[in-house]
């Protein structure tokens, strides 16, 4: 692709030359250089408002986001390229209106043109992100395992295979997954995260406490980590520290893929802050770990408590000591945009997928 980029740059540079030394009026020649210009910026409009799309997108004034589909679909319909008509689809999934972000995919899964193997895998990974956010597991399942049973490989792929498995109750798969991954767990906070999960939704208690100690201090941007890190704080009685963690989790990035919502959150934070409700709240989140976990509110019990005013209650388990999590690794400094959630904070991973696999 960077051959190709240095060939048309050449080129162009060549005609510009090749003008401006034809034996013409010197006015002439400017006005077949800056029509020949101008014909190029036309041709490449759709990759200029792409450009202009992303830079909306990527802004910390979430505002800014609303001019960004437009640009969008403006690249889209002028010839976008297809890698970054998926790259664009993605961010209508996890910021925008994510019925289009799918329709954008399916239609390219329903072309001819511009298409490979690796950028249909990308696709279907992406895809299956939409089915996740409409609550349709199995056909989010569906789309994960086809990819996966094609051979692809990819951190995303992983990310959201492992979290439909463990939504699912499908620890084996998950487990499966999750050793298959290998070091791309150590240099990927959302597979560690599921990692986690898995010794959440067992009972490794002590296995997760050290996991989520050593994952919280890399501060990660998506709330997963700090909710689930949560839950194991609850099991041993600590509230004032699962507080903590959950208004961490409230400053974190939501995504439209993200399994959790803030009012969910909140709800748990004010439960725990109350001191009639604090008992109450805690035998709620640490009785139903898989709900909470996968970011739903936990069932409520009918049991009266009396106030309690600390904030390390006694009657729940006690932290026996702790073990690591795994053996030393040579960890890679993690990706930050990286995301537990089927998609998690994708622009810039999606076009590391696009370089890595040579699809621009």
């Amino acid at each position: 692709m960077n051959r190709k980029k240095n060939l048309g740059l050449w080129l162009t540079l060549l005609i510009v030359v090749l003008i401006a030394v034809i034996d013409i009026p010197t006015y002439s020649k400017f006005l077949l250089i800056a029509l020949f210009l101008g014909s190029l910026l036309y041709y490449r409009r759709s990759i200029i408002y792409y450009i202009r799309a992303n830079s909306k997108i990527t802004s910390k004034n979430e505002k800014d986001w609303q001019y960004a589909w437009p640009l969008y679909r403006k690249a889209i319909k002028a010839g976008l390229q297809k890698p970054f008509v998926i790259t664009a689809a993605s961010m209508f999934l996890q910021r925008g209106d994510a019925e289009e972000g799918k329709q954008i995919i399916e239609d390219y899964l329903a072309s001819e043109k511009g298409r490979n193997e690796n950028l249909d895998n990308v696709a279907k990974t992406m895809v299956s992100m939409a089915y996740w956010i409409n609550g349709d597991l199995d056909k989010a399942i569906e789309c994960v395992k086809e990819v996966h049973e094609n051979g692809y490989r990819d951190k995303n792929l992983f990310i959201n295979y492992t979290t439909y498995a463990l939504a699912a109750g499908d620890l084996e798969k998950a487990e499966q997954l999750l050793d298959e991954a290998g070091q791309l767990e150590y240099s990927s906070p959302g597979i560690r995260d599921s990692r986690g999960w898995l010794f959440l939704l067992r009972g490794k208690w002590e296995e997760a406490d050290a996991l989520f100690e050593e994952l919280i201090e890399k501060g990660p941007r998506f709330p997963e980590p700090y909710v689930h890190h949560a839950q194991v704080k609850i099991h041993f009685g600590q509230v004032g520290d699962a507080i903590e963690l959950l208004k961490k989790a409230l400053d974190a990035r939501f995504a439209n893929t993200s399994g959790f919502s803030k009012e969910i959150i909140q709800g748990m934070i004010e439960g725990l802050e109350n001191p009639d409700t604090r008992r109450k709240c805690a035998l709620e989140i640490d009785r139903d770990t898989i709900s909470v976990a996968v970011g739903q509110s936990p069932k409520s019990i009918e049991e009266t408590f009396p106030p309690e005013e600390g904030y390390v209650l006694d009657g729940f388990a006690k932290p026996k000591k702790q073990k690591k999590s795994a053996p030393k690794q040579q960890e890679k400094t993690p990706d930050e945009s990286d995301n537990q959630s089927p998609n998690t904070d994708l622009t810039e991973e999606d076009l590391e997928y696009i370089r890595k696999h040579n699809l621009e």
